[in-house]
């Protein structure tokens, strides 16, 4: 591992952070591609280049003498493109493994925002003589529970259009990250091309709403809201149909996944634990 330098991007958003740290904790040489440096993690483990994922000349001469390579492209348009570019490049200067940050499996073409991933990731599967490619496959980040976190603050609810008792699934932004960065560490043939489905808590908005209580120490209710009014409000926060359209509808309840805490060397983290975590982000 001390000869190998794991390449960067998406370094300075939550789960780009918690990454970083997880690699510093395992002593790993990063360099982290940002368009803000001054965003970075500071350690002497971390070299920061400055540029934009949408620069690849910049790109090109930056990833030479990296041997992986954790790929985060999100939120950008032309999302697939910059992402199947990008990955050719890595490959094309000798990068052995890419590590990329998808998105759950949901039926084909059935939420643009997830549809991009769906592309590059087929694309880069199909890049001839490459490297290794895994990918992550998140399902619902916990931190978006806090969206709407002014409903729990000031009028003691939490919000959404699912029923109470609707099974929903989890998983936490540093889980996302330790995966990742135990790949890293690990042989580099060890996971070869596989792809991980990351579910770490699958629970119903009215047991959120019990934890919540608990935590807190004040009552909080789970009030059910039409889906065109869940939509409509997401709309207003994120100006993106995209976006507003996914977090208002979107509905699965796979189980949670049994390998995670083998990714993980440990169990993976529960919405309980999280939100004890993040307390301060709903008082």
């Amino acid at each position: 591992m001390s000869s190998e330098r794991i390449f960067v991007t998406g370094g300075t958003g939550k789960t780009g952070v918690s990454l970083i740290q997880e690699l510093i904790k395992r002593n790993a040489q990063v360099t982290v591609y940002a368009r803000s440096p001054e965003k970075v993690v500071k350690h002497p483990n971390v070299t920061v280049i400055q540029g934009d994922i949408t620069d690849l000349a910049s790109f090109e001469k930056a990833i030479v003498g990296h041997t992986r390579f954790f790929l985060l492209v999100i939120g950008v348009p032309d999302t697939d493109k910059i992402k199947i570019n990008l990955a050719q490049k890595a490959y094309d200067a000798g990068v052995k493994q890419i590590v990329d940050l998808a998105a759950l499996r949901v039926p084909w073409r059935s939420h643009s925002l997830v549809h991009p991933h769906e592309k590059s990731e087929q694309a880069i599967y199909d890049i001839p003589n490459r490297g290794y490619y895994i990918t992550l496959r998140p399902t619902n980040f916990m931190t978006n529970t806090a969206y709407r976190v002014e409903t729990v603050k000031n009028q003691d609810i939490i919000i959404d259009a699912a029923e109470p008792d609707d099974l929903q699934e989890w998983i936490s932004p540093e889980d996302i990250a330790e995966v990742a960065a135990n790949i890293f560490i690990d042989p580099v043939e060890k996971h070869s091309d596989a792809a991980y489905e990351l579910i770490g808590d699958l629970i119903t908005p009215t047991r959120r709403a019990e934890i919540l209580t608990k935590a807190l120490g004040r009552s909080i209710t789970y009030k059910q809201l039409p889906v065109q009014k869940m939509y409509d409000l997401y709309l207003d926060q994120f100006k993106s149909h995209d976006i507003a359209y996914y977090l208002a509808t979107s509905r699965r309840s796979n189980p949670v996944y049994r390998g995670l805490p083998i990714l993980l060397r440990r169990e993976p983290e529960n919405y309980e634990s999280w939100v004890t975590r993040n307390i301060a982000t709903f008082q």
